[in-house]
């Protein structure tokens, strides 16, 4: 029935509409060949044609834009085109705007448009509810024209209704400012609050993420503070362990060191014996067999080091140098004047023999007595 209809509809259409008339319709989607087939069918008389069901392949192209075109090829017919707009109008303002759109798209096919021609299409699209084929219209009478304030309003409410509410509000806000109309200030009104809710919304989603971000950061921040903390408290338990294993073996290597005897009775001034033994240089050394025997041998004697074998010592390549370390850091802490490395005094050098006993160790208590029984030099015999 429905393939009956639509032939039967094509045949009273085809009664007296040329062949390249109808040619051109086949080129349009279904809602445009159906407003075209109604006008025609009104034209001759006859019932208008049913909408047809639209086909898998129709409705794929149901976004697709047919808007007719000016062809430079088929030539230009101004006076036709100034009839083509007159009747348009006038189908306009009686609000029959699917006629008034084809009688629209023969003057745009027939004469190059102006600005104005494309904007009144555009206003018929918009009122058919075709939206994005007026916005479309609007950019290219805007191309002719940047300061056509009817294409600006009418882009601008076709953009409303498409939800584009920032770049509706820009191109109703540059009409008014062109040519004030009262129905696109309610427009503008309306675009506007629009954009005040979607800003406050933004607003609120922005703060959030900051405040998201803000705590993500003091996360990370604290998290590397832990870090810093765990591993200067590793560092610390690490030095710690080295110096006690280093304290551990120099101690444990240097028999007999229990204040050195004949040095003053332990060594005074000596200080930390661990913070010595942790000189890197002295450890190394105190780990060389040499070294520890000729320390072992130099203060096993039970007295005061032998100079001459104190001598000898330092002057070994390998025993030496330890020596003036150790001997260098107890002069830096303290030893007042090593007196005598263990030689005390050296007691009265024993009377100086063959002196007759004179001079007997100078008593220095008795130095006065001692004086006292020398005779006076003018009691001497004159040698002479």
């Amino acid at each position: 029935n429905h393939n009956h209809n639509h032939n039967h509809n094509h045949n009273q259409t085809t009664m007296s509409t040329p062949h390249n008339v109808l040619d051109a319709i086949d080129k349009l989607d279904a809602s445009d060949q159906h407003i075209i087939k109604c006008y025609i069918a009104e034209l001759q008389g006859v019932t208008p044609p049913e909408p047809e069901e639209p086909t898998e392949e129709a409705t794929k192209n149901t976004n697709k834009t047919h808007l007719p075109q000016y062809d430079p090829s088929n030539g230009e017919d101004f006076d036709q085109a100034t009839s083509y707009k007159m009747e348009a109008s006038d189908l306009k303002s009686a609000g029959d705007y699917p006629a008034a759109l084809l009688k629209y798209n023969s003057a745009i096919t027939t004469a190059p448009p102006s600005a104005l021609l494309l904007a009144n299409r555009a206003d018929v699209l918009f009122r058919l509810e075709r939206y994005q084929d007026a916005v479309t219209d609007c950019n290219e009478a805007l191309l002719k024209n940047p300061d056509s304030a009817k294409a600006l309003r009418i882009r601008g409410r076709a953009l409303k209704e498409l939800g584009e509410f920032e770049m509706s509000r820009k191109d109703l806000a540059a009409s008014q400012q062109i040519d004030y109309d009262d129905g696109a200030a309610e427009d503008l009104k309306f675009v506007t609050d629009k954009m005040k809710e979607i800003g406050a919304d933004h607003v609120k989603v922005k703060l959030e993420e900051e405040e998201r971000k803000k705590k993500r950061a003091e996360e990370m921040r604290k998290a590397q503070e832990a870090a810093k903390a765990e591993e200067a408290e590793a560092r610390a338990a690490k030095a710690e362990e080295a110096k006690a294993r280093a304290a551990e073996a120099g101690m444990g290597g240097m028999p007999g060191m229990g204040g050195m005897p004949g040095m003053g009775g332990g060594m005074p001034g000596m200080g930390d014996m661990a913070g010595i033994l942790n000189d890197p240089e002295i450890a190394a050394g105190l780990k060389n067999p040499k070294v520890m025997a000729a320390l072992t041998s130099m203060m096993g004697g039970g007295g005061a080091p032998n100079p001459a074998k104190l001598m000898g010592l330092m002057s070994d390549p390998e025993v030496g140098p330890v020596l003036q370390k150790i001997m260098a850091k107890f002069q830096g802490g303290g030893m007042p004047g090593m007196p005598g490395m263990g030689m005390p005094g050296m007691p009265g050098m024993g009377g100086m023999p063959g002196m007759g006993g004179g001079m007997g160790g100078f008593d220095a208590d008795n130095d006065d007595e001692d004086f006292d029984d020398m005779p006076d030099l003018d009691d001497l015999p004159d040698l002479e």
